[in-house]
């Protein structure tokens, strides 16, 4: 059976459970410790880049268009391994931002309410005084300024430490992982020239009109120099 068919069927699923995961992503959702709108957008243009690229992926596969398949899945691959660079480069903005000093998130008083009991912990009236009804019950809806900190005996302003510039490095790791793939891919020409040499014997084969150029290859729908198959 031809490699090409158990290829589109890989990338099929990888479609799926990119797919299922951005759908997780873009629900309407509220983030604790402040409303992040630098994390939400990010997150949003993450998932219109990881999909578009896995269409691309998917239509120059059925295409048998193997260097653009390739390519393409390439860029998705280092675009979605912004998950993972970002959440170690967090690890370090939280001592930056304490070091600094004067970051502030804004938190409710229900959210700090909640941070505090599940580490069984009393609610610091001390320190948050503002979200004390005159009765003495808590407002709940009623947000308060948290510092950014490295405390453990804080657990809110430890959080915020870290939520804080979560968006700035998530935004700062997709520029980079851009930037990555497209100096990968024009340091490996060879190899794309190889792939599309096999390109062309297999749209050759199947009969597609423009073989070497049957998927989105740049000679067909930009302005580059029609590409010609090896004598």
């Amino acid at each position: 059976m031809d490699p090409l068919y158990f290829l589109g069927i890989g990338t099929i699923l990888a479609v799926g459970a990119s797919a299922n995961g951005a759908a997780c992503v873009v629900l309407p959702h509220k983030q604790g410790g402040g409303a992040r709108t630098a994390t939400q957008t990010a997150e949003a243009f993450l998932v219109i880049i990881t999909t578009l690229g896995m269409a691309m992926a998917w239509w120059n596969i059925r295409r048998k268009q193997i260097d653009q398949h390739r390519a393409w899945m390439l860029r998705t691959m280092f675009y979605l391994g912004t998950i993972i660079t970002s959440r170690l480069i967090n690890l370090a903005s939280g001592p930056i931002l304490s070091r600094l000093g004067n970051y502030y998130g804004v938190w409710s008083c229900d959210e700090l309410d909640f941070a505090y009991k599940k580490l069984d912990m009393p609610f610091p009236e001390a320190e948050y005084p503002q979200c004390l009804l005159p009765n003495g019950t808590l407002d709940r809806g009623f947000r308060v300024a948290v510092k950014a900190a490295e405390l453990l005996s804080k657990p809110e302003q430890f959080a915020a430490s870290h939520i804080q510039p979560f968006g700035a490095n998530l935004w700062i790791c997709i520029a980079v992982h851009i930037i990555g793939v497209e100096i990968y891919l024009g340091l490996t020409p060879r190899e794309s020239e190889r792939l599309r040499r096999i390109s062309y014997e297999k749209q050759l084969e199947a009969g597609f009109a423009n073989p070497g150029s049957a998927g989105l290859t740049s000679d067909r729908w930009g302005d580059a120099d029609k590409w010609t198959p090896p004598k």
